[in-house]
C-alpha cells in the first residue's frame, strides 16, 4: 500500500467522502481543497516520522562504529566484526528509511 492510498482509506474512513472527493485531478491533485490540505498535512507528518527513524539508524551507526573503533584502537578482537557489521547496517538502515521518504510513493 502506498503512502496515498493509506491516506484515502483514512480519509474516507474518519471523513466517510463520496469517492469524488478522491479522483485525482491535473497531476494527481485532489478536487477538494479539504482534501488536499489534509493529504499535503500527511505528507509532511511521513517526511518527519521516516526522518527520525533515520536519525535513530544514524545514532545506532555512529554508536557501533564508535565501540568498533574504540575496540580496535585497544587491539581488543573481541565483536570486532558483529559492531562493523552493525554498524553497516544501520548505515544500510539510515539509506533504505530516506529512502522511502524520496520515493513518489511518499
Amino acid at each position: 500500500m502506498t503512502t496515498r492510498e493509506a491516506f484515502e482509506a483514512w480519509d474516507r474512513k474518519v471523513f466517510a467522502l463520496p469517492d469524488r472527493y478522491y479522483t485525482p485531478l491535473y497531476q494527481g491533485d485532489f478536487p477538494s481543497i479539504d482534501v488536499k490540505a489534509r493529504w499535503r498535512t500527511w505528507q509532511a507528518a511521513t517526511a518527519a516520522a521516516l526522518e527520525r527513524a533515520a536519525g535513530v539508524c544514524d545514532e545506532l551507526a555512529e554508536d557501533y562504529l564508535a565501540k568498533y573503533l574504540a575496540s580496535q584502537a585497544t587491539r581488543q578482537q573481541t565483536n570486532l566484526d558483529y559492531l562493523d557489521g552493525a554498524s553497516d547496517a544501520a548505515e544500510i538502515c539510515t539509506a533504505e528509511i530516506r529512502a522511502l521518504k524520496d520515493a513518489d510513493t511518499c
